[in-house]
């Protein structure tokens, strides 16, 4: 079934009787699918008649009793932006008629110089020629509007004239003006940081040699004022039947906060890697600081007296079997302190018991002897990783040992609750507080915050002289 045949509604705009039946003759001749010819013999009518019809084409004479020259073919492109105009003139209104196409009329047409055909041909001529102007129009607004609605650079480049444009974004993003929005075959030397202009020469040249249609590229490109902004671009080049390029088209996109970003992510985690390597060989320095001090000054005098007590049995010195059992309630007290500093250095195993176990058996232990008191709240609605109960452990272990040799305090309380999306812990005590300006950097505490923040966490110190601590963290599982 072949397609039906698209019928025409015309509008003449004529007001000489003669004329517009001599038109109406042609038209009737040129065989073209006219359902219906529409007349006014002035402007006036005009708006009117549109409200009763949808119009495909309009046949305007220049001279009319209402209005006279261009100023028709304005106010008839006001009333139907959408419809092709052919002007009708006459001899003595040819500058008009010319001037008249390049105020929106399709065509024009002198009187008493044309027949059927010629009338048929520009009739289908402005009608194509108005549909093709319509769908440039639209393309160049939706350009118009991609340009407004992205902060990306628009651009485009024509082979054949070795030229091309920018769009506005140049303006907006790059502080140029619009006589700048010319693309130069230059452009390369003019925008490009001298140290990247060969490598994007080289990486278009290589696309284009292998017919490759999609590229992009990195580099710097210079700012109205001198400056220069890190930029993606990306192209697309159209190439004709015989592979030589026709146009590329490109978008180029800021990234310059990117990658600032990324440079202080890397900075600061070359800083945290420094710090964490730091505060590891801090606290290894320490550790056997502790572990010679506690050999030396405990465990090592336990020793000595049981040497001595054991000695002076073999000589046959004092109460023998005295001498003996005292010997033996030394050796049994240096196990005692070596297991003890053992437990301290040695993490326990979570993998046999949980960490709240843990925690509650270090809890227990230390209340026992010390002069401070320590209650454990722990609330759970899942498990934690197995490191991050680790560090937990570690950090309160180590907030206690501070509480216990600076704090004074007669009460702490050490409470954890574990959510389906983070852990929270607050350790706090009622001693004598400290600075944090001055105390928050010591490696203690140093060595807490690298831990959390190895996690992705987050660890606020509130204190002040005479008003305990309050060590708050906060990790996300």
């Amino acid at each position: 079934m072949s397609p039906e045949i698209k019928q025409y509604c015309l509008l003449v705009v004529e007001d000489n009787p003669g004329d517009y039946i001599l038109l109406k003759e042609y038209l009737k001749l040129s065989q073209l699918p006219i359902d219906k010819i529409v007349h006014a013999d002035s402007l006036k009518f005009v708006p009117f008649l549109i409200k009763e019809n949808v119009f495909d084409i309009v046949l305007l004479d220049l001279t009319l009793p209402d209005s006279n020259g261009v100023d028709s073919v304005i106010t008839l492109g006001r009333l139907l932006p959408q419809t092709p105009i052919i002007v009708l003139s006459g001899l003595s209104t040819i500058e008009i008629a010319v001037e008249s196409i390049s105020l929106g009329a399709q065509d024009y047409l002198m009187k008493g110089e044309f027949d059927e055909k010629l009338l048929a041909k520009s009739i289908q001529y402005s009608i194509e020629r108005k549909k093709t102007t319509e769908i440039l129009r639209e393309s160049n607004e939706r350009y118009e509007m991609v340009n407004l609605a992205t902060n990306d650079v628009i651009w485009e480049w024509d082979y054949a004239t070795n030229k091309g444009l920018w769009g506005s974004g140049l303006i907006k993003n790059f502080g140029y003006s619009r006589d700048d929005l010319i693309k130069k075959d230059t452009w390369a030397n003019q925008y490009l940081h001298p140290d990247d202009i060969s490598k994007i020469k080289e990486k278009i040249a290589f696309t284009l040699e292998r017919r490759i249609e999609n590229w992009e590229e990195e580099f710097r490109f210079r700012c109205a004022d001198g400056s220069y902004k890190d930029i993606l671009d990306r192209g697309f080049i159209l190439y004709n039947e015989d592979g030589t390029p026709q146009k590329m088209y490109g978008a180029m996109t800021d990234i310059t906060a990117s990658r600032k970003l990324e440079k202080a992510l890397t900075e600061q985690k070359l800083f945290q890697q420094k710090l964490i390597t730091e505060i590891t060989i801090d606290t290894q320095e320490n550790e056997r600081g502790m572990l010679g001090r506690e050999l030396h000054d405990n465990i090592n005098q336990i020793l000595a007296a049981a040497k001595i007590y054991i000695g002076m049995a073999k000589a046959g010195e004092g109460n023998r079997q005295a001498l003996i059992d005292d010997s033996f309630k030394l050796i049994d007290n240096a196990m005692e302190e070596i297991r003890k500093l053992s437990k301290t250095l040695v993490a326990p195993s979570l993998g046999d018991i949980g960490l709240k176990e843990a925690l509650e058996e270090l809890v227990e232990e230390i209340n026992i002897t010390a002069t401070t008191y320590f209650q454990l709240e722990y609330k759970s609605k899942k498990k934690a990783d197995k490191k991050i109960e680790l560090m937990i452990y570690r950090i309160v272990q180590e907030q206690m040992n501070n509480i216990l040799k600076h704090a004074k305090a007669k009460e702490a309380g050490i409470k954890i609750d574990i959510e389906e999306n983070r852990l929270f812990l607050l350790l706090t005590d009622n001693g004598v507080g400290f600075d944090t300006e001055i105390k928050a950097t010591g490696i203690g505490m140093r060595n807490i915050k690298s831990r959390i923040e190895f996690y992705s966490g987050k660890v606020t110190i509130i204190s002040s002289p005479g008003n305990g601590c309050a060590l708050k963290a906060e990790v996300p599982l």
